[in-house]
């Protein structure tokens, strides 16, 4: 062997694997509480009114998620198991503002490992620093809609304008100052459409007189529901349009959407209503909020619209894979709710559409059961990365190439340590869950779309209950937890914490 030769195969040796192969560059727009009705791409009764042309671009040009769910309903916990692909109780991240556990995996570590540019702005909303992030601005908690302050590797940043587009403003800028010969991972993470739903004064006139359909169970009667579910959440929650359900915790229902926002307005002719009725002022108070969220949601949609836009001109759309997901799902006034946390269907259902024209076909619908913990080994492996044996969510890349594998799961398992504590799993068909203290719930989803009935307890879904017992049971060995883990009542907490006399 000449020299040169030598030299040169000692060169190849040195070279990064990375460098072997052309990785995928990776932009994952991470948002808070944007429900998949609202997104024109999932054809909706809102489809007409909470228009998304370029979040409907991506499922038009990859593929839209029908059936994509977060294992615990509430911010903190899902961005950690995004992260991590992990389930709470192994991430350590049960509630808001959670701690993630410094043995657990994290996708932009791993990334960044192998040659990875990797940025994150915007929301963060967790008790530990960003790991894995050669770059990253975030802001404090929820941060603030207008003129925010961020903190990170750069220092501290003071911006001014409307935090949708400044934190893109931001993102923009490291894209265009990047180092054009390594792969990039791109964390994109607005506040927005998190409550109250601040939105740019550019759309103070959106849909202004403009009545927006209402959902189906808007006026549900969930004092008298067969569901203990429900009842639990309504007596211990503030997030219902009308009424505090009588938490004697709450000390009157100023809490309540319709106290809080309108009570002390002056309504102009869109919020003209009748004071004294209850319907008319869940109406009014729906209103109030689907206007200021539509409004909100358009400002993600357009800035999404300046990175794809961006993407396009540099020729790197093809290389790259865009992601546009919530944290969760969002009641957008079913059962007379807003906020998210229960099982239920509207609350765990995340909005999630993929885009990356190497390998996926464009239009694609996928209907099959993922998890967020799927999200962080299916991006490593695109990575061409073996996900961490920590890690315990799936690849969806096989699903991604439009071949669903035969052992794929058949139950999506669920938590939330929180008012009130339950568990269960989610199914094609069923909706199964056990809330501490009350009897097993059970939802046909089928028949009832809208979960308006448990029929748990209907004598023709014996076999049913007794089927879906036994899938929970399954779930709870596949995710490793144990029932002392499982969410329990406060009652049974406190009985735990009391000693033996």
């Amino acid at each position: 062997m000449t020299q040169a030769a030598f030299l040169f195969s000692a060169l190849l040796l040195l070279t990064p694997s990375w460098a072997a192969e052309k990785k995928p560059n990776m932009v994952v727009v991470l948002v808070d509480d944007h429900a998949f009705e609202a997104i024109s791409a999932y054809g909706t009764y809102l489809k007409e009114f909470a228009k998304t042309p370029t979040i409907d671009r991506l499922g038009s040009e990859g593929m839209r998620f029908d059936h994509f769910t977060c294992a615990n309903s509430i911010c903190s916990p899902s961005r950690a198991s995004i992260l991590t692909g992990q389930y709470s109780h192994k991430n350590g991240v049960r509630g808001l503002n959670g701690k993630i556990n410094e043995d657990s995996p994290q996708y932009p570590v791993e990334l960044q490992k192998t040659g990875y540019q990797t940025w994150l702005v915007g929301k963060w909303h967790l008790n530990s620093k960003p790991k894995g992030y050669d770059k990253h601005m975030v802001v404090k908690g929820q941060g603030k809609y207008f003129d925010p302050t961020f903190t990170g590797s750069e220092g501290t940043w003071k911006r001014t304008g409307y935090s949708t587009d400044v934190y893109t403003d931001i993102a923009m800028d490291w894209l265009k100052n990047r180092d054009r010969e390594k792969p990039f991972l791109l964390s994109l993470q607005f506040k927005a459409p998190h409550h109250e739903y601040g939105h740019a004064a550019r759309y103070d006139k959106l849909l202004a007189g403009v009545a927006i359909p209402e959902p189906p169970t808007l006026y549900e009667d969930v004092r008298n529901s067969d569901s203990n579910l429900k009842k639990e959440f309504l007596k211990r929650t503030k997030f219902h349009m009308l009424h505090s359900g009588g938490n004697p915790n709450q000390a009157k229902e100023g809490n309540a959407y319709y106290f809080r926002h309108l009570k002390d307005q002056e309504p102009n002719a869109m919020w003209k209503h009748d004071p004294k009725s209850d319907k008319d002022r869940i109406r009014v108070a729906y209103q109030h909020m689907i206007h200021k969220y539509v409004r909100c949601i358009t400002g993600n949609d357009d800035n999404l619209k300046r990175v794809l836009d961006y993407l396009d001109q540099e020729k790197l759309s093809e290389d790259t894979i865009v992601i546009y997901t919530a944290d969760q799902g969002y009641w957008l006034g079913q059962h007379g709710f807003y906020d998210k946390r229960l099982i239920l269907e509207t609350s765990m259902r995340m909005p999630f559409l993929m885009r990356y024209p190497r390998m996926i076909k464009p239009g694609s619908v996928n209907k099959d059961l993922c998890i967020n913990v799927d999200l962080a080994p299916t991006l490593l492996e695109l990575a061409g990365l073996k996900p961490p044996a920590a890690m315990q969510g799936r690849s969806m890349v096989p699903l991604l190439k439009g071949k669903a594998p035969r052992d794929w799961r058949k139950a999506q398992f669920y938590t939330y340590w929180g008012a009130p504590n339950h568990y269960g799993i989610r199914t094609e068909r069923y909706t199964y869950l056990k809330l501490a203290g009350h009897s097993a719930e059970l939802f046909d989803r089928q028949t009832d779309p809208n979960e308006i009935h448990n029929v748990a307890g209907n004598t023709e879904n014996k076999s049913v209950v007794k089927q879906l017992e036994k899938e929970l049971q399954k779930q709870i060995r596949q995710v490793d937890i144990s029932q002392d883990e499982l969410p329990k009542s406060s009652k049974d907490q406190e009985k735990k914490k009391r000693p033996r006399k």
